[in-house]
């Protein structure tokens, strides 16, 4: 039976195997041998043989690049990944497996992890003065034709918008003292 198991980013057998690979600096051929070799049984214990494909490929890449940026891992000159201080420590600390929210636990990690994910924020563009004018001019009882903006211009829109905003808090609370 052959099958393609189904490992999810950040798997924390797949990481470990990673990293374990990296203690003994092989390079990436070397790694993909060490997943196929190890990961070769079901849930059930039935033997699977894992296939070489773009999506096991790509977890791979998905775990060394994590472990690099979370400072477990590096790449030496000849290719070969390299297992940090660091590395060995949470292997230790971790002897089951390291996922990504092991690896969120450390500062590096999670900074590039925000710096790459992060929503984009769009600026927000503020009222201008003029809608505060309108509020206060509602407030006051002025009428909507003492707008002193001109009628095609922001601030005109502004300014209304500050006095039906006025009219309404007026009469919300007309509406609370009678109850």
């Amino acid at each position: 039976m052959t099958s393609s198991m189904n490992f999810a980013p950040g798997d924390p057998a797949l990481m470990l195997t990673v990293l374990r690979s990296a203690g003994e600096n092989l390079d990436r051929s070397m790694l993909l041998g060490r997943v196929l070799s190890l990961f070769c049984t079901d849930d059930d214990g039935n033997q699977v043989a894992i296939e070489d494909n773009a999506d096991l490929q790509r977890r791979i890449e998905n775990a060394v690049t994590h472990l690099e940026m979370a400072g477990l891992i590096c790449q030496t000159a000849g290719a070969e990944l390299s297992i940090t201080s660091l590395g060995t420590a949470m292997m230790m600390a971790y002897p089951l497996g390291i996922d990504d929210g092991v690896l969120c636990s450390l500062p590096a990690f999670r900074n590039q992890m925000y710096e790459t994910n992060a929503p984009v924020v769009r600026q927000r563009y503020l009222p201008n003065s003029a809608l505060g004018s309108g509020f206060s001019a509602g407030l006051d009882a002025h009428r909507l034709t003492e707008n002193p903006y001109p009628s095609d211009s922001r601030d005109h829109e502004d300014w209304l918008m500050g006095w039906d905003e006025a009219l309404d808090q007026s009469k919300r609370e007309a509406e609370t003292l009678l109850n």
